[in-house]
Protein backbone atom coordinates (compact mmCIF):
# COMPACT_ATOMS: atom_id res chain seq x y z
CA UNK A 1 0.00 0.00 0.00
CA UNK A 2 1.84 3.57 -0.61
CA UNK A 3 1.10 6.08 1.76
CA UNK A 4 -0.16 9.39 0.35
CA UNK A 5 2.22 11.82 1.34
CA UNK A 6 1.47 15.53 0.36
CA UNK A 7 4.22 17.95 -0.87
CA UNK A 8 5.13 19.90 2.07
CA UNK A 9 3.45 23.71 1.30
CA UNK A 10 5.73 26.70 0.42
CA UNK A 11 5.99 29.03 3.03
CA UNK A 12 5.86 32.51 2.70
CA UNK A 13 9.43 34.38 3.28
CA UNK A 14 9.38 37.07 4.92
CA UNK A 15 10.90 40.12 3.02
CA UNK A 16 14.56 41.26 3.65
CA UNK A 17 14.54 44.34 3.31
CA UNK A 18 17.76 46.53 4.37
CA UNK A 19 19.55 43.32 5.05
CA UNK A 20 22.09 43.93 2.81
CA UNK A 21 22.75 47.92 4.53
CA UNK A 22 23.11 45.91 7.61
CA UNK A 23 26.05 43.98 6.34
CA UNK A 24 27.85 47.11 4.74
CA UNK A 25 27.13 48.55 8.20
CA UNK A 26 28.76 45.66 9.62
CA UNK A 27 31.69 45.39 7.38
CA UNK A 28 33.22 48.67 6.71
CA UNK A 29 32.09 49.86 10.79
CA UNK A 30 33.34 47.05 12.94
CA UNK A 31 34.82 43.96 10.51
CA UNK A 32 37.24 47.06 8.93
CA UNK A 33 38.33 49.00 12.55
CA UNK A 34 39.35 45.36 13.95
CA UNK A 35 41.25 44.37 10.90
CA UNK A 36 42.82 47.65 10.61
CA UNK A 37 44.04 47.17 14.58
CA UNK A 38 44.81 43.70 14.21
CA UNK A 39 47.24 43.30 11.46
CA UNK A 40 50.10 45.96 12.55
CA UNK A 41 49.42 44.28 16.09
CA UNK A 42 49.67 40.79 14.74
CA UNK A 43 53.19 41.69 13.08
CA UNK A 44 54.52 42.77 16.17
CA UNK A 45 53.95 39.83 17.72
CA UNK A 46 54.77 37.62 15.48
CA UNK A 47 58.30 39.87 15.30
CA UNK A 48 58.17 39.38 19.09
CA UNK A 49 57.94 35.92 18.72
CA UNK A 50 60.88 35.29 16.25
CA UNK A 51 62.82 37.42 18.21
CA UNK A 52 62.11 35.24 21.90
CA UNK A 53 63.07 32.26 19.56
CA UNK A 54 66.17 33.20 18.46
CA UNK A 55 67.55 34.32 21.84
CA UNK A 56 66.05 30.69 23.44
CA UNK A 57 68.65 29.37 20.30
CA UNK A 58 71.50 31.54 21.25
CA UNK A 59 71.29 31.78 24.57
CA UNK A 60 73.36 28.36 25.18
CA UNK A 61 76.44 29.63 23.12
CA UNK A 62 76.43 32.84 24.45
Amino acid sequence: MQSTRTRPSLRHQPARRGQASLDYVLVLGVILPIVAFVLPTGQRIITLVYEMILVMLSWPFL
